[in-house]
């Protein structure tokens, strides 16, 4: 055509089998590294939460609970899953963020309606023989049981049940994570730092439910939260302080402690013990309990006095919210939180410390700049003027010991940890922050916040109803068969 010559073109056999291998070999490389990338992907891969109102986002004391883990921990969710169980689902989502995280755990799920044959066997197993042993998550680990039931699981706003507006009662926070961390280290550690109450000088009692400078509420963190074994101690006659006490806490005696009951004290002190001290304000211009003489020998110096802080008090200069919480493991925990004091005392580091440099004193919480100590509460008489510490953390390396140091947390007020006032502001975390700190349970060091739990209603009239109604049963149909007609027409013509 017009002249020219067309050549047909061809592949010799070399050139079409070089090709095809290369071909293969492409293909080969392309699956290669897909399969590299997947198996990478699959043992190496990193989660993110891109919302900060995440609900399962686990705390960074969880995920350090969890990596700490060297055992198993079987985890049996004994719950009715049926729709109408709103916690059901929390607790699903929860403990896959916590499978997540750690291989240790193995979660099994059991609906006691709908697979009997299990329920029956879990029953036996763990001795659920009440009829309300129902909708409850057990932890398990060689031996270590820990039952965690649906009522802990939540709190709750009874105001309007109480004002008669209504007869229902709403969940206000989610507290599966503090709970389900604390069983998981309870099981996984067989063993448990004991904790003695000194009793016998009108201390504050940790069997006291009840009343409001009880410490009862304190004693169920301790036990619940912070895995402590709790017992009692009268130290009388010739009575010492056991040699398994992980700590001593001495909260708020108002009557004096006899010679005895304080050399034993310093006797254990002296073989790397653990002191939790806290003075109530009732015994200010009293006798004093001997305790303030004998932790001067360890640089506290405890103040006969009230610190009352007008402008950082909720009750008239009462109570004190602390302005600076220092740098310790024992209040680190707790920034941009709140504390609430009750008539604190004054604890403060003395110089010199009379003991040699070896022993470290912090002091941790301060009264605002324009606080004043008072010796005298009805007469406000001023004894100086502040800002003032209120607690301090006492700390003494003893070569050749186990325990290694001697640690001693002081407190001005024994009275933020009864029955009345732990739940206010962040005193209940402080409280747990201090008992791990003393026993050396760092992994415990840091705050589970509760998890609000959100509630939408929507209100519409009947009017709006029905309109809802028409768009969602006519409209939405009635657009995608328009859209249909629309490509016929123009498709036909």
């Amino acid at each position: 055509m017009n002249g020219e010559e067309r050549t047909p073109q061809s592949f010799s056999l070399a050139r079409r089998w070089g090709a095809g291998l290369n071909l293969l070999i492409t293909v080969s490389a392309v699956v290669a590294l897909v399969a590299m990338v997947n198996y990478l992907a699959i043992r190496h891969y990193t989660r993110f939460h891109w919302s900060q109102d995440t609900e399962n986002q686990l705390s960074k004391r969880t995920v350090t609970v969890l990596r700490s883990l060297t055992n198993t921990v079987k985890v049996i969710v004994y719950f009715d899953s049926g729709p109408d169980n709103a916690l059901f689902p929390r607790v699903k989502g929860l403990l896959k963020e916590y499978q997540n995280t750690s291989p240790h755990l193995q979660i099994q799920y059991v609906d006691y309606y709908r697979d009997a044959g299990a329920a029956k066997l879990i029953k036996e197993q763990y001795k659920l023989e009440s009829v309300n042993d129902k909708d409850l998550v057990i932890f398990d680990s060689h031996g270590g049981k820990k039952v965690v039931h649906d009522g802990e699981l939540s709190d709750y706003d009874y105001s309007d049940l109480v004002s008669g507006k209504t007869n229902e009662v709403y969940r206000t926070h989610f507290k599966g994570e503090l709970l389900f961390t604390s069983a998981i280290f309870a099981v996984a550690n067989e063993r448990k730092p004991i904790a003695y109450f000194l009793i016998g000088n009108k201390e504050h009692l940790p069997t006291e439910l009840d009343g409001l400078d009880g410490y009862g509420k304190f004693a169920s963190v301790l036990l619940n939260e912070n895995n402590f074994e709790l017992r009692t101690l009268l130290l009388s006659g010739t009575n010492e302080v056991p040699p398994n006490c992980s700590v001593l806490i001495i909260a708020g005696p108002t009557q004096p402690l006899d010679r005895a009951a304080l050399d034993g004290i310093q006797h254990y002190l002296d073989q790397g013990g653990r002191l939790l001290a806290a003075f109530n304000s009732t015994t200010v211009g009293g006798q004093p309990s001997g305790l303030e003489r004998l932790l001067e020998k360890w640089g506290v110096e405890v103040g006969n006095n009230f610190v009352l802080d007008q402008a950082n008090s909720s009750n008239g200069g009462l109570d004190v919210i602390p302005v600076e919480l220092g740098k310790h493991p024992v209040v680190n925990g707790l920034k941009n939180s709140r504390l609430q004091l009750l008539l604190p005392r004054s604890i403060r580091a003395r110089r010199p410390l009379g003991r040699g440099e070896e022993v470290k004193v912090d002091e941790l919480l301060f009264s605002g700049p324009d606080s004043v100590a008072l010796s005298n509460l009805r007469t406000k008489e001023i004894e100086a003027k502040g800002p003032f510490p209120l607690m301090v953390a006492v700390e003494k390396g003893v070569p050749g010991l186990q325990r290694g140091s001697t640690r001693i947390v002081v407190l001005g007020d024994s009275m933020l940890w009864g029955n009345q006032l732990i739940a206010n502001a962040a005193n209940r975390e402080f409280a747990a922050f201090t008992a791990n700190w003393l026993v050396n349970q760092g992994l415990l060091l840091q705050d589970i916040p509760r998890r609000a739990i959100h509630t939408y209603k929507l209100t519409m009239t009947r009017g709006q109803l029905r309109s809802v109604q028409l768009i969602l049963l006519l409209g939405l149909p009635g657009v995608v068969l328009l859209i249909g007609l629309v490509v016929w027409s123009r498709r036909r013509h």
